[in-house]
């Protein structure tokens, strides 16, 4: 499995984006764009972005934030402890999880 910072740097190559232009396009809460060393920090896993940057981020290089946020070892904001009412929900939804990646696994 990827970390956060090697999907960052294979996605944006794919894409044929140089790292100028994802920081022209990603701002930090300031409103300012980010930095070269902060998305260099980024791509080899040296900080870690908050999630308004992720949400940027998941725009520029054009995947499902759930990527991102999943690669980062975090839950999007609306899937909060708060939002998952009992265990039984928090399981059905690791089982639908595992159920969904095991059958894309199948040949």
């Amino acid at each position: 499995m990827q970390t956060l910072g090697q999907f960052i740097v294979e996605r944006r190559k794919e894409l044929g984006l140089a790292g100028r232009e994802v920081v022209a396009e990603v701002r930090n809460s300031d409103g300012k764009p980010i930095s070269i060393p902060f998305l260099v920090d980024l791509e080899h896993d040296r900080r870690k972005p908050s999630d308004e940057v992720l949400e940027q981020l998941a725009k520029v290089l054009k995947v499902d934030s759930d990527v991102l946020y999943f690669l980062a070892g975090r839950f999007p904001a609306d899937l909060s402890a708060t939002t998952v009412n009992s265990a039984e929900e928090l399981a059905a939804g690791w089982k639908a999880f595992r159920r969904e990646v095991k059958r894309r696994k199948k040949p």
